[in-house]
């Protein structure tokens, strides 16, 4: 290891020497502020300066702090410079050297005249150097007095035992001390009541936030947060929200309030602490998806448009429209079209079939995109699809060159003079003289010198004319005049239901309410008149046409006093889907033919087959229950057999599991609460078993022959409607299993198995009553739809699903539908709505019902008590807990 340069050591020392010096020299301007420094820190440990106004605080804190600083600054500046020999005798002193060895290395020869007697005095320097040995450099030990001393103890001390006493807090206290406008933590933290309020678009319960509570919120974007902070000394802050606004409440309460838009921390800060902060996840409000759920185009056999359609928002679909252009046409005209939603879905499909024959477009080729606005405002459009609009077929020349001059008129692609000339022209095909008076009055519409305002109505008149004509053609002109006499009802109609939803609330007046009761009178009036010529035209004809299904005098009436209620209600929508319907059942109601009367012959016998084969259903699940019954009693005696002596006494329900308790309660327990299954089967007597042995030959005999019963029924069923009922099939599985476990004396397998067949002829119910309303193809003919010439007030005439509203799916369930005398099973018959029976006497309605005696409502109150114990046990299941808490929530 090399030797170090005594030289440069010695430059080191002396560096240090001054350092030390001019600290020890320090050290009086230093003390009075460090002092001042120490007696505002106590004052911060003590809170003193956080007990004052911020403002006071901060000028407090100024003085002191710039008071240390000046007397500081003004202090160094008076120190004076260490120089080389006062440091060489500071090294000279802590190194304990004598007669100053270093005088000589700064020292110079009075005579240095040669080389020779430089050298020698540099040889000199060099031995003294090497014969200083290890120099040093103690500590700065300023000179201080006895008071100096006793301060340079007290104040750590103090400072020490200050720190020990706010413990924890000692950090904060500082710190809200050396800044105004923080406070500690050992100050109360103010009150804090925080929630979120959900949009309109997203309505639901507001969400209630607490500091200690959930880590992250899923909340729809546009939400708003609501704080209300009591007992604050300061106002508070929020961060994490777009334009937070805030607003004082009085002295010490504030409330804040911001729009959640995008995902983040929100924190809210009162004095530097922080009440509360949750991690929030906004979920974005995304336009509607929007698409064609298949190809657009015209109804088999019906001149309607359908037009499928698919929708989903998070939030809810506000309104669907169609729109509808012309490829190529120079005007730009778009036919915007309005689909009926069933309330604002938020997944949903369905077909709208509006009646687009009297638009220009129809029977031509067209594009259109569907139009969804969500609830929230947000728009979207599908991809657009060609496809032609349904269009009516007109029997009469002159209807058809009626027809075709009105198109070309509303598309701009013929003016009004030279349309005018073409009436003219047409008028020469006819001799009639209503028709005459009636083109004659268009031709004076569409003329130069007509009043302004008058061509407008010219298409409508073209088109009723059309209709007339069609009419006049096919069916004569009474009933041409009746048909044109519904047309106009119903317009006047769809005009007061359009006005009453312009006016929103002010269209529920009573005036209003009167117009639409006086124009719907005259529509029912209209059609009861045009059913009456039909009949009259029938009966003269020796044919007798058959009544409609309905139960009031005339079909009409229910489905106006429908129709007139949802529009007072307010429900326009509703009204105008309904007289929709009635447009329907008004076109369709002709004369009956014969070849229409045969195909009524067909479905009556459809129907009855359909109604025979419930029936046979129904006696099957009578039979298989009673069945199941048997079971269950040999069962029941077996397990009573083999069961200890009872001592009378029900058993302790503290030492039931929850399953049991509820089933107690006539309850089924939920899936994955402790299961029978899992506990072993009650032991049963094998004499006893022995002993039924007759009972259950006969129900083997039994459930072989009903086995045979449902293969021929699931046979018939498909031979009536083309389509298999797949339940049938396991209802056979299972009532192999059944006669399998019978013969085994295994009456605990042959009750499941027995139970599952109900489940299965249930089922069977249900897909044969399906099949029936769809209309199959089989050999039954004619399914359950309705026929077109009848008119039956529920089903709009078509006998097919409207869609777009209640049944977006095109699945109208399996409930009974209005005026369908088929969809009630024998088992529903004599019940009132509540299921009690009907009757008299020991029949009337409360026949069925049980009133438990004093003991058994003793037992229920005990189970209650029970439940309600295992609910405040918060050491149970988490699913247990909340399956409890709604139970109970109904007692």
């Amino acid at each position: 290891m090399a030797e170090p340069n005594p030289a440069l050591h010695l430059k080191t020392l002396r560096r240090r020497a001054q350092r030390v010096l001019w600290w020890e020299r320090a050290w009086e301007p230093l003390r009075w502020p460090l002092l001042l420094v120490a007696f505002y820190g106590l004052a911060c440990l003590a809170r003193i300066p956080q007990s004052l106004p911020d403002w006071l605080h901060a000028l407090l804190e100024i003085g002191v702090l710039g008071a240390a600083l000046w007397l500081t600054v003004t202090g160094l500046r008076r120190v004076a410079p260490v120089g080389i020999p006062a440091a060489d005798r500071r090294i000279e002193h802590d190194s304990r050297l004598a007669r100053q060895p270093l005088l000589s290395l700064t020292d110079r020869p009075a005579f240095a005249g040669n080389g020779e007697q430089s050298a020698i005095w540099a040889r000199h320097v060099e031995r003294v150097t090497a014969s200083l040995g290890t120099l040093r450099v103690g500590l700065p030990h300023p000179e201080t007095s006895l008071q100096d001393r006793i301060g340079l103890i007290a104040v750590p001390l103090a400072l020490i035992g200050a720190a020990l006493l706010a413990s924890t807090h000692t950090p904060s206290r500082l710190y809200a001390g050396l800044v105004p406008g923080m406070d500690d933590d050992s100050v109360p933290l103010p009150t804090l009541q925080a929630w979120i309020d959900r949009p309109s678009y997203a309505p639901g319960a507001p969400i209630f936030l607490s500091s200690t509570g959930r880590t992250t919120l899923d909340v729809p974007q546009g939400s708003i947060l609501n704080a209300t902070i009591t007992g604050a000394h300061g106002k508070p802050a929020l961060s994490g929200i777009a334009s937070p606004e805030q607003s004082r409440l009085d002295a010490g309460s504030w409330n804040s309030h911001g729009t959640l838009q995008q995902s983040g921390t929100v924190r809210i800060v009162v004095r530097g602490r922080t009440l509360g902060a949750w991690r929030v996840t906004v979920e974005p409000d995304l336009p509607p998806t929007v698409t064609w759920d298949g190809k657009p185009g015209p109804q088999k056999d019906d001149w309607r448009t359908g037009l499928p359609w698919l929708i989903h928002q998070t939030y809810g679909v506000e309104s669907l429209e169609a729109e509808i252009h012309l490829p190529g046409l120079s005007r730009g005209r778009i036919l915007r079209v309005p689909i009926p939603l069933d309330g604002h879905p938020k997944d949903a499909k369905g077909i709208a079939t509006p009646d687009l024959s009297s638009d220009p477009f129809a029977g031509m080729d067209v594009e259109g995109r569907l139009h969804a606005k969500s609830v929230s405002g947000r728009e979207s459009r599908s991809d657009p699809v060609k496809f032609q609009i349904g269009a009516r077929k007109f029997t009469d020349p002159l209807a058809r060159a009626l027809v075709a001059l009105r198109r070309r008129l509303m598309l701009g692609q013929e003016r009004a003079s030279k349309a005018s000339d073409e009436l003219a022209l047409l008028t020469q095909t006819t001799d009639e003289r209503a028709i005459l008076a009636a083109l004659g009055l268009e031709i004076a519409s569409l003329r130069k010198d007509a009043p302004q305002g008058s061509a407008d109505r010219v298409p409508g008149d073209l088109w009723a004319l059309a209709l007339y004509l069609d009419d006049l053609r096919r069916d004569g002109p009474e009933i041409a005049d009746a048909a044109a006499e519904v047309r106009a009802a119903q317009q006047g109609v769809q005009q007061q239901l359009d006005h009453m939803r312009d006016l929103g609330e002010k269209g529920h007046t009573l005036p209003e309410q009167e117009e639409l009761q006086r124009r719907t009178q005259a529509l029912k009036d209209a059609l009861n008149r045009r059913m009456q010529l039909l009949f009259s035209r029938a009966a003269q004809s020796g044919i007798m046409m058959p009544q409609s299904g309905t139960s009031s005098a005339d079909p009409f009436s229910d489905e106006m006093r429908r129709l007139q209620s949802e529009a007072n209600q307010g429900h326009g929508d509703e009204a105008l889907r309904r007289l929709q319907q009635m447009e329907d059942m008004a076109e369709r109601m002709r004369q009956a033919r014969p070849e229409d009367l045969k195909a009524l012959a067909a479905q009556m016998k459809a129907q009855a087959e359909a109604q025979a084969q419930r029936a046979a259903l129904h006696d099957l699940v009578h039979r298989e229950t009673t069945l199941l019954d048997h079971t269950q009693s040999r069962l029941s005696a077996a397990r009573k057999a083999a069961a200890p002596p009872d001592d009378g006494n029900p058993p302790d329900v503290s030492q039931m599991s929850t399953a049991d308790l509820l089933r107690q309660l006539g309850m089924q327990p939920p899936a994955g609460m402790d299961q029978p299954a899992d506990k072993p089967p009650a032991p049963v007597d094998p004499a006893t078993v022995a002993a039924q042995s007759d009972g259950r030959r006969s129900d083997h005999a039994l459930q072989r022959a009903l086995q045979r019963v449902n293969d021929i029924l699931s046979h018939r069923v498909k031979d009536l409607t083309g389509k298999p009922a797949t339940a049938f099939d396991k209802a056979k599985t299972d009532m192999q299993s059944a006669r399998e476990a019978l013969a085994d004396r295994k009456d605990a397998d042959a009750q499941t198995a027995e139970q599952k067949v109900l489940t299965d002829l249930s089922e069977a119910g249900k897909q044969m009553r399906q099949n029936q309303k769809s209309g199959g193809s089989g050999k039954g003919g004619q399914g359950g739809g309705s026929l077109s010439f009848i008119p039956s007030g529920g089903a709009g005439g078509s006998g097919k699903p409207q869609h777009g509203a209640k049944g977006q799916q095109g699945d109208d369930g399996d409930q009974p539908q209005a005026g369908d005398e088929d969809g009630d099973d024998e088992d529903q018959k004599d019940q009132d709505p509540l299921g009690r029976k009907l009757g008299e006497g020991d029949k009337g309605k409360d026949s069925d019902a049980h009133i438990p005696d004093k003991s058994a409502r003793d037992r229920a109150r005990d189970i209650e008590r029970e439940l309600r114990r295992r609910a405040s046990d918060r050491t149970r299941p988490q699913s247990e807990l909340d399956y409890l808490e709604r139970l109970l929530k109904s007692f």
